[in-house]
């Protein structure tokens, strides 16, 4: 079951950074991402907005790479690097097309197959850093 877990996490990722064509098939109805913005709708409908609405509206060329994850019971912690390119408006930044690469820990719960709840820890500093840089290499 906890492979199971691993690989539902894993296919989040990438319906996210792509289409989300599956995405109601892998998380439930209710699904709470405690990260998004308030405004977000729950379940696929919230996460559908806000990885085409504010993630896609701030960033293009974003790509998530997993480093590993951890299983226990009906929990999957996801530690992964997010990289993409600064090209919209985001946190009253102005796009610079910079680079960035933040590390990442999602928490995921898990129930009746589906994820059911997200937490998300990442460093907002220096996402704003990145985005603020004059140059980028």
């Amino acid at each position: 079951m906890l492979e199971e877990n691993k690989a539902l996490v894993r296919r989040y990722y990438h319906e996210t950074m792509g289409d989300l064509s599956g995405i109601e098939e892998i998380v439930a109805l209710t699904f709470a991402d405690h990260h998004f913005p308030p405004e977000m709708p729950p379940g696929p409908a919230g996460v559908r907005k806000f990885f085409t609405e504010f993630v896609g509206g701030i960033f293009s060329d974003a790509r998530i790479e997993i480093d590993f994850l951890l299983a226990e019971g009906d929990k999957v912690d996801c530690h992964f690097g997010f990289y993409a390119r600064h090209t919209g408006d985001g946190a009253g930044i102005a796009p610079r097309g910079n680079s960035i690469r933040l590390s990442a820990i999602s928490t995921f719960r898990i129930a009746d197959g589906r994820l059911a709840e997200a937490w998300e820890i990442y460093d907002s500093g220096s996402m704003v850093q990145q985005m603020q840089a004059e140059e980028t290499a």
